[in-house]
């Protein structure tokens, strides 16, 4: 018996999946727990449809995400902080960071920010923006003192 998925199940796929399973199981289990949906022509033509749009809203962002990656890398920020003989009264943190890129128009969550190592000192440094699993940004810091 051909099903649709309307929620992910365990062993058997994820939502808007069309699948052959046997009528016992279908009718007994599946169709009770309204997990699945009986598969006829023009269901299966809707969630494919269904299953198009969302590629295309993911592929739309995914662009998103770059556009926003590239236009991080040209991105140089300087922070001016307390500091002494070259070392800084305290830490440059994730927030820091994050409002300084707010500045730019530049909206950067928090976690997003990977810092390697604690800055502590006056320098420059590169600080890696992970905006997804596969698109990252670096961006250059300035560290001065005031």
């Amino acid at each position: 018996m051909k099903v649709i998925l309307i929620q992910d199940t365990k062993n058997l796929g994820k939502a808007g999946d069309v699948k052959d399973v046997s009528e016992g199981y279908a009718r007994n289990f599946l169709l009770p727990k309204k997990l699945v949906a009986v598969a006829s022509e023009g269901i299966v033509k809707v969630v494919q449809e269904k299953k198009e749009e969302e590629r295309v809203r993911e592929i739309a962002a995914v662009e998103k995400l770059r556009a926003k990656a590239r236009q991080l890398e040209k991105e140089r920020i300087s922070l001016k902080v307390k500091e002494k003989k070259g070392k800084l009264f305290g830490a440059i943190t994730k927030k820091q960071i994050a409002d300084e890129l707010r500045k730019s128009n530049l909206d950067v969550l928090e976690k997003c920010i990977i810092m390697e190592k604690v800055i502590k000192k006056t320098g420059v440094y590169e600080i890696e923006i992970k905006l997804d699993a596969t698109i990252k940004a670096r961006i250059q810091l300035e560290v001065s003192g005031e």
